[in-house]
């Protein structure tokens, strides 16, 4: 399982974008170092994390569904892109071939 992306604030980020914002610390009174408990993923976020709608901070795997597969949207739209809401970049391209 990779994580592509995560999806909060109702929009769908990319891992950068989220680490930026919930990167989990584990703050000592000497020093700040990740921590290796098992509450957090390979990249530095809680698993119970929330936005600040109180919405779960949720992982977007590789083999999770982002396309649209209607018809008449793929008509105009071979095309999709999965973007990240806060820097705009393209996570992941699908190309629907006929």
């Amino acid at each position: 399982m990779t994580i592509t992306a995560y999806t909060y604030e109702a929009d769908t980020h990319c891992i950068a974008c989220t680490r930026k914002r919930f990167f989990y610390l584990y703050q000592s009174q000497t020093a700040s170092i990740i921590t290796t408990n098992a509450e957090i993923d390979i990249n530095g976020i809680k698993y119970a994390q929330e936005d600040t709608d109180g919405n779960r901070v949720n992982a977007l795997f590789s083999y999770d569904e982002w396309q649209e597969y209607d018809p008449g949207f793929l008509a105009d739209n071979p095309t999709q892109y999965l973007t990240c809401g806060d820097c705009l970049e393209v996570i992941e391209e699908y190309t629907h071939i006929s």
